[in-house]
């Protein structure tokens, strides 16, 4: 099923609001005007009465005089019925009041009323009168003939509907054609927006011809741009530098299997043979596990098994698996402080095993890697510095992306020196909802990580799914 356009659902909204508006007006102004003639007629009808209250108080009741000058006061004013009653008796009646309008006054409740009798409307008041000589219990009934004022009524009506009828289908052409004026910003925007591919991703949408209502949509618009842009630049890298890490070792055995197969050779030279290709197919191994490693952390698939543990002695047991490299390079280790955290013991040992292995490559011969540990503020703290050369300014921003190494010209063979090592120790820390922080000068470069010692802090965060 087609759903309706913006424009039509603006149209047909901005059409009811102006047929809403145009009812409740017209429906004030009919209460209003039945209210003024109302109060009029009220008006009107109690000056009568009061004039008809002191003619009886002044003669017996009934005498010619007595109609005479009732009459003189019914007939000085249009439309006016007038009938007196003692006791449901008619004891006077005006010219106009008919038979059956006088048989109607029996039936008649409450001091101000409306009758309708053979096509006429009346609107009438009761009164008892009390100040009369020789009769009790007298009652005036007053009415005003408001046959043309309600004929009015109805045909201001009839119009109105017609008038509203037309009034809404003009409306909604009219606002169907504005908002399509309106929405041409729109239009322009979208055709923009069209011409955008995944090879011009670093163009942006002018704000100058958009409308103000619309900046908030582009700059948002603009900066997903360059999100898409980063993100594209950085899985382009990601397939070239995956292709070239598994060329190499793919490269080291096709030259190797081609050399030993120029000639025949002992069974020592092909157990060596495999030996060296059983550890390049290691090699790519580890390499696919950290490779899966870091898709299920993209995909918050890393779900840390926590537990309260002692960080000094999770970190001793880094550094005694590391000793011996050290010792090779002279390289001496200072463990300092305490401190508690809930982590997942084994991999907190990765990301620190990652820190350690890659500040005693780079270190300084004989010097210290300092490891300092501390606790403030239900945060814990660990921090692992090494003297040696300074990482550039330009390459701490991305020392933690994924194939991207300081020093090109390492490859030892390992598998962290393919640039995968601090990528995996940052999913690591981000999975416990810790930070992570390098920070390099004055020939001191250290990494710094905190994480939250509380159940509280660590509390895993869903994130919301796109919605289409």
């Amino acid at each position: 099923m087609r759903k309706t356009s913006l424009r039509s659902r603006i149209a047909i909204l901005f059409t009811l609001v102006v047929t809403i508006v145009l009812v409740l007006a017209a429906i004030s102004f009919s209460y209003f005007c039945r209210l003024h003639f109302e109060r009029k007629d009220t008006l009107v009808l109690t000056s009568k009465v009061s004039a008809i209250e002191q003619i009886l108080s002044t003669e017996k009741i009934p005498s010619r005089r007595i109609a005479a000058s009732i009459n003189n006061i019914v007939e000085n004013s249009y439309g006016i019925t007038a009938v007196l009653m003692a006791e449901d008796r008619p004891i006077y009646a005006s010219g106009n009041a008919s038979e059956e309008i006088i048989n109607s006054l029996s039936r008649l409740l409450g001091q101000r009323w409306a009758l309708d009798v053979s096509g006429s409307q009346y609107s009438g008041i009761t009164k008892s009168l009390d100040a009369t000589i020789d009769q009790d219990n007298v009652t005036a009934f007053l009415a005003l003939d408001v046959t043309h004022r309600v004929h009015f009524f109805d045909m201001i009506m009839e119009w109105f509907f017609y008038t509203l009828f037309a009034s809404a289908l003009l409306s909604g052409i009219l606002g169907f054609l504005l908002i399509k004026k309106g929405l041409e910003p729109i239009s322009s925007l979208s055709k923009t927006t069209s011409t955008i591919t995944a090879k011009c991703l670093d163009t942006s949408v002018s704000t100058e011809s958009i409308p103000e209502e619309l900046h908030e949509l582009v700059d948002n618009f603009n900066e997903m741009l360059v999100r898409l842009d980063e993100s594209f630049v950085r899985l382009s890298g990601f397939s070239a530098d995956i292709a070239h890490e598994l060329r190499t070792p793919l490269n080291n055995m096709l030259t190797q299997y081609e050399v030993w197969l120029i000639k025949d050779r002992d069974k020592a030279d092909y157990k060596e043979m495999l030996f060296s290709s059983l550890e390049e197919l290691r090699r790519m191994s580890r390499m696919v596990d950290d490779m899966l490693f870091l898709a299920k952390s993209d995909n918050r698939l890393i779900v840390p098994n926590l537990g309260k543990a002692d960080l000094a002695k999770l970190a001793e047991s880094v550094v005694e698996y590391h000793e011996y490299l050290a010792e090779d390079k002279g390289v001496n280790f200072d463990l300092s402080g305490n401190a508690a955290a809930l982590v997942d013991a084994p991999m907190l040992q990765r990301a620190l095993s990652n820190i350690i292995s890659n500040a005693i490559r780079y270190a300084d011969p004989d010097s210290t890697i300092t490891i300092e540990l501390s606790a403030k503020h239900n945060v814990s703290s660990i921090v692992v510095s090494n003297r040696g050369a300074e990482i550039p300014e330009f390459h701490l921003a991305r020392i933690f992306d994924r194939f991207y190494r300081v020093d090109t010209a390492r490859r030892e063979g390992s598998t962290n020196n393919a640039g995968l090592g601090m990528a995996i120790t940052r999913s690591i820390i981000e999975a416990h909802r810790g930070k992570i922080f390098c920070n390099s000068s004055e020939r001191l470069t250290s990494f710094s990580i905190y994480l939250p010692n509380k159940p509280d802090d660590v509390t895993p965060q869903v994130e919301r799914p796109c919605q289409n």
